[in-house]
């Protein structure tokens, strides 16, 4: 399978579990971005790994579950408030879920409705 058919998969899975709130997709850093509440909460990328956006205070129990700091191209990290998921991590439905909650969680907290 090629990493684009695997970011395709990931962008189907997250889908099917955002029903219930307003999401917009966008085409965005190489890979499909979930807007939710006009914040964006997720990114299924190449390979299959998720761009997730959390609440910084929660960063370090983030980091714990496996996640990694998100960096860009040159390495530089993007943030407090990002972190990259590997695709290992994200593969089982409950796990990715989390993560899906996570990101919209931290939204939320963006615009102090959480």
């Amino acid at each position: 399978m090629s990493a684009s058919d695997e970011r395709e998969q990931l962008a189907a899975r997250i889908r099917g579990m955002i029903t219930d709130v307003d999401v917009r997709e966008m085409r965005m850093f190489g890979g499909v971005g979930f807007m939710v509440r006009e914040a964006l909460a997720i990114v299924a990328e190449r390979g299959g790994s998720a761009l997730v956006r959390t609440d910084p205070v929660k960063r370090d129990e983030r980091l714990a579950r496996g996640a990694i700091p998100a960096t860009m191209g040159n390495g530089r990290v993007m943030g407090d408030a990002w972190l990259r998921v590997p695709a290992e991590q994200v593969a089982d439905d409950a796990e990715l879920a989390d993560w899906v909650a996570i990101g919209i969680h931290a939204g939320d907290v963006l615009r102090g409705e959480a």
